[in-house]
């Protein structure tokens, strides 16, 4: 049976270290790091099945780790923390952790907590959306959320998003002002209005002045996605 990969983050080396030869003993391939750098850098392309973020006894490095991560990928994750600090805790979970464990537990009862966000995870991913990406931008459906090439977050209004969702659906062909109005603002589209042409605007505005051309307007069609500048489009 193939081992399950597990990242281990923690900034106490004998911990780390003593965590990683446990899990290694029951059924993980376990890979120690001493700071978030290097598992950061793998995780758009050779993610883990999951994070066990320490930290050392830092809630606020922790906190900072794990807004990275979710920036960038859903991995489960989970916390080691001190369950003391109740404002920690609830400002962990509210970043995007599974599951916050306190450090002082012996390593069997991690590991069970472990194998129960994994069991949750497996059942979650049965009808899981796929991650669009497009020249290193990714639009991720399920949390709607728009991704630039460096992790940070596009953010974008419901309407904004809906359109953007539209266009990278629709790439290499018009979309009719009809379209637009119909599945974004639920209504049909009246020649006077420029709600249509002032979403577009604004949606260009938040691309950047470098994506300025990956919506074009075609004359009489309406509006086209080409494309982010020197990309190409695939779906992961």
């Amino acid at each position: 049976m193939a081992q399950l990969g597990l990242g281990i983050i923690e900034t106490d080396a004998t911990f780390g270290r003593k965590m990683a030869n446990f899990f290694s003993e029951h059924g993980f391939s376990a890979e120690l790091h001493d700071d978030a750098h290097s598992l950061l850098a793998r995780l758009p392309s050779r993610p883990p099945r999951m994070v066990v973020l320490g930290e050392g006894r830092e809630p606020a490095a922790a906190l900072q780790t794990l807004r990275r991560i979710r920036d960038i990928s859903l991995v489960p994750c989970i916390m080691l923390a001190d369950r003391s600090d109740d404002m920690s805790e609830i400002m962990l979970l509210e970043a995007g952790a599974d599951d916050l464990v306190d450090r002082d537990l012996p390593l069997r009862a991690v590991l069970a907590r472990i194998r129960a966000v994994l069991r949750r995870a497996e059942w979650g991913t049965v009808e899981a959306e796929p991650t669009v990406s497009v020249g290193g931008w990714r639009l991720i459906p399920s949390r709607r959320q728009l991704l630039r090439p460096d992790g940070s977050e596009c953010a974008l209004t419901t309407a904004e998003f809906d359109l953007m969702t539209m266009m990278v659906e629709g790439r290499g062909r018009a979309i009719s002002r009809d379209a637009i109005a119909e599945t974004v603002f639920r209504r049909p589209f009246r020649a006077e209005d420029r709600t249509v042409d002032n979403l577009v605007l604004r949606l260009r505005r938040k691309l950047g002045p470098a994506q300025q051309d990956c919506i074009k307007t075609v004359r009489g069609a309406g509006y086209m996605f080409a494309g982010f500048a020197d990309s190409g489009l695939r779906v992961a």
